[in-house]
């Protein structure tokens, strides 16, 4: 699942906080079975605007659902590292606003960040 925001906005909408509780309680369950699991928070942009101003807000954006799962969900700091990746990776491909494209992402990368 993807959390999905306003235009120009890294605040999270009420409408996603189920989302959130979905996904904190899965990482809760994954990290209950080992506590060096690592998860990226990868935010995005669409591609109104310029590149830098896309940049800094999927930072911002992922950076904002770090804060949630930490302050909220008690999900510990150590295990979220977040990046921002601007409009580089549309979701759908085009130069218009589209609310599919204005999202974070999560997935498990312990393996990448810690090998066995």
């Amino acid at each position: 699942q993807s959390i999905n925001f306003e235009f120009g906005s890294a605040a999270i909408p009420l409408s996603q906080h189920g989302k959130i509780g979905n996904i904190a309680t899965a990482m809760e369950r994954i990290l209950r079975r080992n506590r060096r699991e690592v998860f990226l928070i990868e935010g995005h942009t669409d591609a109104v605007g310029s590149f830098a101003s896309n940049q800094v807000l999927s930072e911002r954006r992922a950076e904002s659902l770090r804060r949630v799962l930490v302050q909220e969900f008690g999900i510990p700091r150590r295990a979220l590292e977040t990046v921002g990746y601007g409009e580089e990776f549309l979701l759908v491909p085009t130069q218009n606003e589209d609310w599919r494209n204005r999202r974070v992402t999560l997935r498990r990368v312990t393996d990448v960040v810690r090998p066995l």
